[in-house]
């Protein structure tokens, strides 16, 4: 069946009836919804980390880095969406300029990048549920009741996935917003509470900016690795040609001062110049809330902490099910996965394709892991890292293919200064510090760690066979048009052609 589109404007007649919800999401259910992926809570555990390992004292500095880092990506987007809104996500942006070829690794790319994510978290909280659930409340639980947790925390937030974006996006309101509230407090309790704040931690003294620079590459830019999560809702919401820019900016303005905020609590709570121990600790926002504030709140942050899986996991699967979905609808996949419940709008095949990939990656990686590394905490401590690194090469090397796609559409004779920054200035810095990133994430990788780049030489590869036996679908796809129509103050005529 095939659907016809209107190339001058772009807009889809959804003759088979697989559409998905469109006109449903406003500009704060975009936020709210992008925001499920970056966490702010986790500015008290995972997010701090890496920054902290280098940067210590000095780490808020590294998050201000991050932050200007992401705005620069998030210019990309930004001017994109006014061009481009579709479920195709960053691969209908890289297609618009780079062609077919490179949107179509740029979507294997992106669903590697997804469900490392998926997995990745799902190492983190193993690893990490029961030795917090001991030390909060005194137990000594095994370390297997972290995997019956997982478990049990993943069947609601994918099954909100099936019921439709309505529901995901009202449950991503009232966890987020939480969140906030929580993150917002205890950051400006621990500030008030502690004898040395100090504006030091501006300023890179204690460990020079190569410290700070490290801290920024290995920590605080990855940290808002996920405000993309936004673009493949561009079906689902209300004006995105308008709207999906204006979320991503919101999102990356409103984690940075979530993050800043926490960054500079957690580092004056635990001793400015203690810091070098702050990274050796698998749970530091639960010894500094215990300490300043003893029993009941340290209860409620575990209970939140760990309650974050589910915006997390809804953040990341609601993605790259509308991924999915757009590569079955372009030929980029078998067309099996593409459709839409018929009561619920949801893209349940591209759901159950995410899912299956999820659990083979998951389930292959713990056992390979457990027994390569010699038992639980190891092997998940390095399944933990393994996809968190194939993640970060993935996230890199999509970032580069887009920025490099709005230069190459960018108009070379422009005469407006600002156009040639944010069409030309800004995207090659955002690609420089990229190209920076993946040196710093790979140039020190030994086993199993550098084992990562064959998980996405891997998909590669799978990218290249599916591309031979779909070629004769894929060669008739156009990806220079945008599933949702542009206004039509700014779309003069029509041309119709079949789409695949």
């Amino acid at each position: 069946m095939t659907e016809n589109v209107n190339l001058s404007t772009g807009s889809t007649a959804p003759a088979d009836g697989k559409s998905l919800a469109s006109n449903t999401m406003g500009l704060s259910a975009l936020i709210f919804q992008g925001m499920g992926q970056v966490s702010p809570i986790g500015i008290f555990g995972g997010s701090i980390l890496g920054a902290a390992a280098f940067a210590m004292g000095a780490t808020p500095l590294a998050f201000i880095l991050g932050m200007f880092a992401a705005l620069l990506s998030a210019n990309t987007v930004y001017q994109y969406s006014k061009k481009v809104a579709s479920a195709r996500g960053y691969y209908g942006y890289v297609g618009y300029g780079l062609g077919r070829g490179t949107a179509f690794v740029t979507s294997y790319l992106y669903v590697l990048y997804q469900i490392a994510n998926l997995c990745f978290i799902y190492a983190y909280y193993v690893l990490t549920f029961s030795p917090t659930f001991n030390y909060v409340f005194g137990t000594n639980i095994l370390n297997r009741y972290g995997l019956l947790y997982i478990i049990l925390i993943g069947i609601p937030s994918f099954a909100i996935i099936y019921f439709g974006i309505r529901p995901s996006y009202l449950s991503q309101m009232v966890f987020n917003s939480i969140q906030i509230i929580f993150v917002v407090a205890i950051s400006f309790l621990i500030i008030a509470t502690v004898k040395d704040n100090t504006l030091a931690v501006f300023s890179p003294a204690q460990v020079g900016w190569n410290g700070v620079f490290l801290g920024f590459i290995t920590g605080s830019y990855l940290a808002y690795a996920g405000y993309g999560s936004i673009v493949p809702l561009g079906e689902e919401a209300k004006t995105p040609h308008r709207s999906i820019g204006i979320a991503t900016l919101s999102l990356v303005l409103i984690i940075s001062a979530l993050y800043l905020l926490g960054s500079y609590a957690m580092v004056v709570g635990w001793g400015y110049n203690q810091m070098s121990t702050f990274s050796l600790s698998i749970y530091p926002g639960f010894q500094i809330i215990s300490q300043h504030f003893g029993y009941a709140p340290t209860v409620l942050f575990f209970v939140l902490n760990f309650a974050v899986v589910y915006p997390v996991y809804v953040g990341m699967a609601t993605a790259v099910t509308r991924n999915i979905y757009s590569m079955a609808r372009d030929g980029f996949l078998p067309r099996a996965f593409y459709g839409t419940h018929p009561r619920w709008k949801s893209p349940h095949r591209a759901l159950g394709l995410a899912l299956l990939l999820f659990f083979l990656m998951a389930g292959i990686g713990s056992v390979a892991f457990y027994y390569a590394e010699g038992g639980f905490i190891n092997g998940f401590f390095d399944l933990f890292l393994f996809f968190a690194t194939a993640s970060t090469i993935s996230t890199l090397a999509i970032h580069f293919l887009v920025n490099s796609s709005l230069s190459v559409v960018g108009d070379p004779t422009t005469r407006s200064p600002l156009k040639y920054l944010t069409h030309y200035v800004f995207p090659v810095l955002s690609s420089l510090i990229v190209v920076v990133a993946v040196y710093y994430a790979v140039y020190t990788l030994t086993p199993p760690l550098s084992y990562s780049p064959i998980l996405v030489a891997v998909f590669l590869v799978a990218a290249v066979a599916a591309a031979g036996a779909l070629w004769s679908r894929i060669k008739r796809t156009d990806l220079r048009h945008s599933v949702v129509p542009l206004p039509s103050s700014s779309s003069p005529g029509t041309e119709e052609a079949q789409a695949p």
